[in-house]
């Protein structure tokens, strides 16, 4: 499934809640919890319910050459909402940014909604991935604010669950719209829950003492900017002096993030905690696990529509064994890191995902059929899901307290970059599915040898680190 959730240890950050609750025990709690609960959802329900319709609607609009675009420009948008709005909540308040966040999905949504054309579609999907990359963090602190810290693991577990049911079932549901009303309410559909969750979080949310520190949001923009004219350098059929150009003030652009975080008081990720081994690895694993589920996604419905000859319905049901054996395999993925570390953990996950990759990449190649098609996705989300939770876990395990939320975000926006930068290369590849499907299964291999050989095969804690 896409991405595990920041929860997991945004919910650790907050200390402030534990003395002035953000609403009592009673309706105004369980209206703020719904509240934040439907927040997190419909976000993460846009990032599958829309994989089904997109074969659909780009042909519909005339714009298939732009077809990766429409998932880039979202998955682009979220990573850099992700970086921006997480530190905004803690200065302006949760409730501001949480209404911003949503306002600006919203707006989105409605924008896709209604577009005549890809180019509209892609500008428009932007608008969206700000505002969903404003409410995966943010709702996630609120869910903090509201639970002591012995409550918050009964109420993690309802959180898991509502994220991994919305991003299994939004494929089915994607296909179902498409086949019975329309591709646009896709992204309509959004709206009537947003706006319920707004509702409910004024009716019952009190924003706690809000942090009087300084806030960087200088990184957050320059990163953005620079990733951004990146990803337009790889644009297939623009002229080349001017994908040269973007390239060149890219790279100049990264090396003044580098200066500029290295003197930031509130830096995206703490340089030092870079040069340790688990942390330079999970984000390794990151991308690359962001790389291979993303394109995969991606490409499996418009490969079952344009040569399969299958339904919208059951293109997105091709996706449920990905991410429904993401769900599963992320269940054990932290027992197998317990005993082996972070290599035996994302090294053997990204081994299992390899396999998978290796048997889709032959069964499109072949054409071995749909079945053989569903066993090789369910095989590479078993893998993906403990070397992608894996491979959050272990920086978490190593850095500070009082870093450990900005290491959660990094690491979750490195999982959007890795997909948005591997949709934009691969359509630069001349040749069909198989080549594309191959080239999947090598970025598998790389990730499963470049951790087998690089990350560390035990478990050391920053406190068992320290002197």
């Amino acid at each position: 499934m896409p991405p595990r959730p920041l929860f997991l240890s945004v919910m650790d950050a907050s200390v402030s809640s534990e003395l002035q609750p953000a609403a009592r025990p009673g309706t105004a709690r369980r209206l703020a919890t719904t509240a934040v609960l439907l927040g997190l959802v419909v976000s993460a329900f846009e990032a599958t319910v829309v994989t089904s319709a997109m074969p659909t609607l780009t042909r519909e609009l005339g714009g298939q050459h732009l077809y990766s675009w429409v998932f880039s420009s979202y998955l682009f948008a979220s990573t850099v909402g992700v970086l921006l709005f997480g530190k905004l909540a803690d200065h302006l308040g949760r409730k501001p940014v949480f209404s911003a966040g949503m306002g600006l999905f919203l707006l989105g949504s409605v924008l896709c909604g209604v577009a005549h054309s890809v180019p509209a579609l892609i500008a428009f999907r932007v608008v969206q991935g700000l505002g969903a990359g404003a409410l995966q963090p943010t709702t996630m602190t609120i869910s903090a604010d509201l639970y002591t810290l012995r409550e918050r693991a009964a109420v993690q577990g309802l959180f898991t669950g509502a994220w991994g049911a919305a991003n299994v079932i939004g494929p089915l549901i994607g296909g179902w719209l498409v086949m019975h009303a329309s591709w646009r309410w896709a992204f309509l559909v959004n709206v009537p829950v947003g706006l319920l969750a707004l509702v409910m979080l004024h009716a019952s949310y009190r924003d706690p003492a809000r942090s009087s520190a300084r806030v960087d949001v200088w990184g957050p923009a320059l990163t953005g900017a620079s990733l951004g004219l990146l990803l337009f350098a790889l644009e297939r059929g623009g002229a080349s002096s001017l994908r040269l150009s973007f390239a060149l003030v890219a790279c100049v652009g990264l090396v003044a993030v580098v200066r500029q975080q290295r003197s930031s008081p509130s830096p995206l990720m703490p340089l030092p905690l870079l040069r340790d081994r688990t942390v330079l690895c999970g984000v390794l694993g990151g991308l690359l696990a962001g790389g291979l589920l993303y394109t995969t996604i991606a490409l499996v419905p418009l490969w079952m529509t344009e040569h399969g000859d299958h339904s919208p319905l059951m293109s997105g049901l091709a996706l449920v064994p990905l991410l429904g054996g993401w769900a599963f395999g992320s269940t054990f993925g932290v027992r197998v890191f317990l005993r082996g570390g972070l290599r035996a953990s994302a090294g053997g996950g990204f081994a299992i995902s390899l396999l998978g990759a290796c048997l889709l990449a032959l069964g499109v190649s072949l054409d071995w059929g749909t079945a053989a098609v569903f066993v090789s996705l369910g095989l590479m989300g078993l893998g993906l899901g403990p070397a992608a939770s894996t491979s959050l876990i272990g920086p978490q395990t190593r850095a500070p307290w009082h870093h450990r939320g900005m290491v959660t975000s990094s690491i979750y926006a490195t999982r959007m970059l890795g997909g948005s930068f591997t949709l934009a290369a691969l359509e630069l590849v001349p040749g069909g599915f198989p080549v594309r499907f191959a080239l999947i299964a090598a970025l598998a291999g790389i990730a499963a040898l470049g951790l087998a050989l690089f990350a560390p095969g035990r478990v050391v804690t920053e406190v068992e680190a320290s002197p």
